[in-house]
């Protein structure tokens, strides 16, 4: 569920907020290319750990929420976080 290069910085940011739109997302990790952005979240959402919820009405609106599986990732991307850092 983890892998690839950015999926844990997004991963992060769920786990800050609990939902974001993907403009958030995008503004929260100006290096990621929209398609990297896009097969992140389309990555996270197979797995399991995010659910995507689109908004009726125009324009369109997609909200990606956090689920309790994806929550449950919290720790080991915290230690990540802290290796990282340190």
């Amino acid at each position: 569920m983890l892998g690839g290069r950015w999926t844990p910085l997004v991963l992060r940011e769920f786990l800050r907020r609990g939902r974001a739109g993907y403009s958030e997302l995008s503004e929260a990790l100006p290096a990621l290319s929209d398609k990297i952005l896009s097969d992140r979240l389309a990555q996270l959402t197979r797995a399991g750990a995010v659910e995507r919820h689109r908004t009726p009405g125009w324009p369109p609106r997609v909200v990606y929420v956090l689920t309790a599986r994806g929550r449950a990732l919290e720790p080991v991307v915290r230690s990540m976080w802290e290796w990282g850092s340190a």
